[in-house]
């Protein structure tokens, strides 16, 4: 029912996303700071920032998907704050269906540490995301996250438009937004999800050591809210989307996990019966990565047989994946770059894809149009 397409219009799922999307989009716009058609100002080949989201922290129990992470996460944050990046936590940095404020704060007091320094500098941005929606609340920031993060009040946003400049002309405009929005239990119904969560899912978690982090652990779920959001995105003049949620990265609108899956000659029905094993999907991103099938020598991603789509979605994956590594989107020296960190790659760092912005708002122009206008 709710996957139905009419003749002409999007299904009933990608109409929903849409809402979302546009309605967190219009309060960007009207922010404080904003005023309307006003984003704030990136400029491309001076400014530093990386996106990193989806930590779900929680107390270090087996329902705990950070704590494999987190020396991969402290790693790349000690890098960030040294080459002074500032540092974009785009939502679920916390897992508070599962868990209590305090009890997440005082198991990870490194990493809180660690981000209060790019707090301090004036270099953090906060997002709220469907699993720690509280932080919608002012008084609930102030109260809970103020503490460990003193001096300057911090702002935990929902969204934020930006203008992403190259010397005195607009490229376009960057969207940062969690990517729940719109996803009915994901959205509208958090608090029965959270619920469900909480006294359902969790006991089951202890016992069995199992991820459900969804829609990872989904992927019919995921590559139709990746479509969804897509589709979205294509819909604004100039518009580069950059979420989470799903937990797989995806690069100019190409989901990178499905894609290095087309080169791994796996039978098809092997694929098709096990697409809901966590652990199965887990190994061949670890697998894929290890031989070097994404990185510098393909600086636009993976090779692709077919005519890739409009590079207007990006998705930063996530800071819990099973195997310890997380991945995020940097944005640095005119170019935008998927990136892993953790396992045991050279520095602690590899760069999976790379593209450089002026390029990427190119192929979103229509045939014969230039950048250099300003965003809608």
């Amino acid at each position: 029912m709710w996957n139905r397409r009419s003749r002409s219009g999007p299904t009933l799922y990608e109409a929903r996303v849409s809402a979302g999307l546009s309605a967190a989009l219009w309060r960007a716009r009207r922010a404080p700071g904003h005023r309307g058609r006003t984003a704030t100002p990136l400029d491309a080949g001076a400014d530093r920032l990386v996106v990193l989201s989806d930590m779900h922290r929680g107390k270090r129990d087996r329902a705990d998907d950070f704590r494999r992470c987190e020396s991969a996460y402290l790693n790349a944050l000690t890098h960030y704050d040294r080459e002074r990046y500032t540092l974009a936590l785009l939502g679920d940095v916390e897992e508070l269906w599962q868990n209590r404020v305090d009890s997440v704060i005082s198991s990870y007091e490194d990493a809180y540490f660690a981000e209060a320094s790019f707090h301090a500098d004036g270099r953090l941005i906060r997002f709220w995301g469907n699993h720690d929606e509280e932080w919608a609340s002012p008084a609930a920031v102030r109260n809970e996250l103020g503490p460990v993060h003193p001096g300057a009040p911090l702002e935990v946003r929902e969204s934020l438009l930006l203008d992403v400049r190259l010397g005195e002309r607009s490229l376009g405009s960057i969207f940062l937004v969690h990517g729940h929005q719109g996803t009915g239990m994901s959205d509208g119904l958090a608090f029965l999800a959270r619920f469900t969560v909480r006294f359902v899912w969790k006991p089951i978690q202890h016992l069995t050591s199992v991820s459900r982090n969804t829609p990872s652990t989904n992927r019919k779920v995921r590559e139709k809210h990746h479509r969804a959001m897509r589709r979205w995105a294509e819909g604004h003049e100039n518009l580069l989307l950059i979420t989470g949620h799903t937990h797989r990265p995806v690069f100019a609108s190409v989901a990178i996990v499905d894609e290095l899956e087309r080169r791994l000659g796996l039978d098809m029905e092997e694929i098709r019966s096990r697409a809901e094993d966590q652990v199965f999907w887990d190994e061949i991103v670890s697998n894929c990565t290890d031989r070097g099938w994404l990185g510098d020598e393909a600086p636009c991603g993976p090779p692709r047989d077919d005519e890739p789509p409009a590079p207007n979605l990006f998705n930063s994956g996530c800071c819990c994946f099973r195997d310890g590594r997380i991945t995020g989107i940097e944005l640095a020296d005119g170019q935008i770059r998927l990136v892993l960190w953790g396992g045991e790659i050279p520095e602690g760092r590899r760069v999976l894809a790379r593209a450089d912005l002026e390029a990427v708002y190119q192929r979103m122009s229509p045939a014969g149009e230039t950048v250099g206008q300003e965003p809608r």
